[in-house]
């Protein structure tokens, strides 16, 4: 039997729905937790696991929003272990992968490395591994190293002590969630691989930048001075220490110092944590027989301070007082409160968090200090718009504090408090009004209602429903919007399953939902306040005049809003041998003639020429381009019946067909902007391409517009207020 080679990750992921005996769906997050790695992870690993069991004649279900199992027979799934135990495992390295390898030797190599070594330890090619290096040079711009290729010689970086450290705690921390980081430092000594393989796993990134032997000892070091001192410190704190300690010492053994600016070092004298800084650098000096310098002192301090409250000193190069913070805390309320059009001065507790959180982290900023903050890409995905308008207002920061830059570290912190408070706010100002059905009993669906009420203030339970007919006119009338279920149901009101019991994933599902119908209350709310607003306007022009052909633009984009989202169209089992066949058949979806797709192609063609159209992490190829065969943007998802070749290195077959006007309103280019985006942030909505049925599909772009459109509503809003 002809089998495709699989890695070794996405055996264990068919070897976990091997093992689920009950054919009970597995949701892909609990597949990412069983196997620790994420979600993107696992949806990207779904195509190679679909085509190697559809070539193995084995029967694959994917339920949207409910899960995957094998529809098989226990001794089909008996042999699909044994089959998989006999299955020879493609070796291969993702993009990101590669560059950390790379950079990881770059870094602590002192000597030029050929190039040879790469393409041979990463089994690439030339021009794979150019590609590469374009984007590590680009990453090492931000520290200031340059990446210098000599033919001849080989390929090696340049850059000051201090930005080398820098990049190499910031590649290790981009390697690793929190809590896997603490564990490969806790237990460093027991994980170590005994074999001489290569294998590009992030405990071996960790060990190619520092010497497992140091990690061991600076961790017993420093957690014998912490317990002598009685010092409290968090664990994100004491790893970053080690990590810090580790790097010192293994560029110390190998001649490399750092320095430090005299009035600095000067000030951070004065302040208590240098003692205690003094004594781990004693305690350092004992383990490994070295002179740990004045300079090395002063950055340990730094790092104690900055995962502390703020300096306290006379002089105010690094501290801040209460006042001043509570000025800048509020300042950044006055700035969000115009930027969102939401009001965020009532909320007391915002004020106190902002105010808590700015002390040490600001603190870190001045002293150069690096930021991290482990949700990054999840704050950016899920508050991304919130993020987007946080990024507009820290400006005040800048001018307060005469700072040049603020990371998207801090920045995603600060839209993570604006983002919470919206949402609390959100949740207790609108009522959902829902009912239960759970066809077990109405002793179960008692019970789910109580949980529910329990859990969630602003959940109306309204009554339990029978799950056989549902009398979809008297819920509306009712003003029903959520249906909660133990199984699926087929009506026009939203529904959600859950477990009769509600697990936390439950909890979180429910959670989400509630959220997006509060957004749709508030947006027909506001809707409201703006026609009334609107038909006032002559009577309340002290606050403003809004300009006519303004309120006619707006009234234009909601018209071709709504006509875009009409014009969705969703294609499946295409069948297309090549990119030039799918090209054909795209351009045909949205021309009104043949002369009219001609031009779409090349328009397309012209497009591609630029830049491949496969979007890498993804697995997906996005054909778009601007055209004059259109007035107004277009969309339309496509699956294929086969994989075909995108590029020289990459295939897929599913593929995103966009068009925009050649002369586009700039909200047209900003709402497929926002489209865009959420198609590489998003994970929800690139499964739901990938596995979605129409509806779906139509329903995850309904809600992508409908934030736009309220984004654009409030900003209206304002200039009639």
């Amino acid at each position: 039997m002809k089998r495709k080679k699989i890695s070794s990750r996405q055996k264990e992921i068919i070897l976990l729905l091997a093992q689920n005996t009950s054919n009970k769906p597995i949701t892909i997050s609990e597949v990412a937790k069983e196997l620790n790695i994420s979600t993107r992870t696992v949806l990207r690993d779904m195509t190679k696991i679909e085509s190697w069991l559809d070539e193995n004649d084995f029967k694959f279900i994917k339920k949207p929003g409910v899960g995957i199992y094998l529809d098989e027979t226990l001794d089909s799934k008996q042999f699909i272990i044994e089959l998989l135990q006999e299955e020879k495992i493609e070796k291969s390295y993702t993009k990101e992968e590669r560059k950390k390898f790379i950079l990881s030797n770059l870094l602590t190599s002192s000597e030029p490395i050929k190039s040879y070594y790469f393409y041979k330890t990463l089994k690439i090619s030339e021009g794979t591994l150019n590609n590469d290096f374009i984007e590590i040079e680009e990453w090492l711009d931000n520290f200031s190293i340059k990446l210098i290729r000599k033919p001849g010689t080989g390929i090696y970086v340049e850059g000051s002590e201090k930005d080398m450290r820098s990049a190499q705690v910031r590649l290790i921390y981009n390697s690793f969630e929190e809590q896997e980081l603490i564990d490969i430092v806790k237990n460093v000594g027991n994980n170590i691989q005994k074999h001489n393989v290569i294998e590009i796993s992030s405990e071996n990134r960790l060990l190619n930048l520092i010497d497992k032997s140091i990690i061991k000892k600076v961790e017993n070091s420093l957690s014998e001075t912490i317990k002598d001192i009685n010092l409290k410190i968090s664990d994100s704190a004491f790893i970053g220490l080690v990590v810090h300690i580790s790097l010192a010492v293994q560029r110390l053994r190998n001649g490399e110092t750092i320095s430090m600016e005299q009035d600095v070092l000067n000030e951070l004298k004065s302040i208590e944590q240098f003692k205690t800084a003094t004594k781990i650098a004693q305690q350092i000096e004992e383990e490994f027989d070295i002179k740990v310098p004045i300079d090395e002192i002063g950055y340990i301090t730094m790092h104690l301070r900055g995962s502390k409250l703020r300096l306290e000193t006379k002089n105010h190069n690094f501290s801040l007082d209460d006042v001043e913070l509570m000025n800048i805390a509020k300042r950044l309320i006055e700035l969000a409160t115009d930027e969102f059009g939401f009001d965020f001065s009532t909320d007391k507790k915002l004020l106190n968090d902002l105010v808590n959180h700015m002390a040490p982290s600001l603190c870190r900023i001045k002293m150069g200090m690096d930021i991290r903050n482990p949700l990054l890409n999840q704050i950016k995905t899920e508050y991304k718009d919130i993020y987007d308008g946080v990024a507009n207002i820290i400006y005040i920061i800048k001018e307060k504090l005469d700072i040049d830059n603020i990371p998207e570290s801090e920045i995603a912190y600060l839209a993570m408090h604006f983002g919470s408070c919206m949402e609390r706010n959100l949740i207790e100002e609108v009522e959902i009004r829902a009912v239960a059905c759970c066809p077990t009993g109405i002793g179960t669906s008692r019970f789910l209602m109580t949980q529910l009420q329990k859990k969630f203030s602003n959940l109306k339970m309204v009554d339990t429903v029978s799950a056989i007919k549902i009398d979809e006119k008297a819920l509306k009338d009712e003003g029903i919007d959520l249906i909660i279920s133990t199984v699926e149901m087929k009506t026009s009101i939203r529904s959600v399953v859950v477990s009769p019991l509600l697990n936390l994933e439950d909890v979180a599902k429910i959670r989400h939902v509630l959220r997006k119908l509060a957004k749709d209350k508030v947006f027909k709310r506001d809707i409201r306040a703006f026609k009334e607003k609107q038909g006032n306007k002559n009577q309340n022009n002290q606050k403003g005049q809004l300009k006519k052909d303004e309120v006619m633009n707006f009234m234009i984009m909601s018209g071709n809003i709504v006509e875009f989202f009409k014009s969705i169209e969703v294609h499946e089992d295409v069948d297309c041998d090549d990119l030039e066949e799918l090209i054909n058949y795209s351009s045909f979806i949205f021309a009104n003639n043949s002369k009219s797709a001609l031009q779409i192609q090349k328009d397309l063609k012209r497009r591609i020429n630029i830049s491949t159209p496969f979007v890498d992490g993804i697995d997906i190829a996005l054909l778009h381009c601007m055209t004059e065969e259109v007035e107004n943007i277009r969309y339309a998802s496509i699956r294929l019946s086969n994989e075909i070749m995108i590029d020289k290195e990459n295939k897929t077959k599913y593929a995103l067909f966009m068009l925009i006007p050649k002369e586009a309103q700039t909200y047209q280019r900003e709402l497929l902007s926002n489209i865009s985006e959420n198609l590489i942030e998003n994970d929800e909505f690139v499964d739901c391409i990938k596995h979605g049925d129409k509806e779906d599909i139509k329903g995850k772009f309904k809600s992508i517009v409908l934030d736009f459109y309220i984004r654009k509503m409030k900003l209206l809003s304002k200039k009639i207020d």
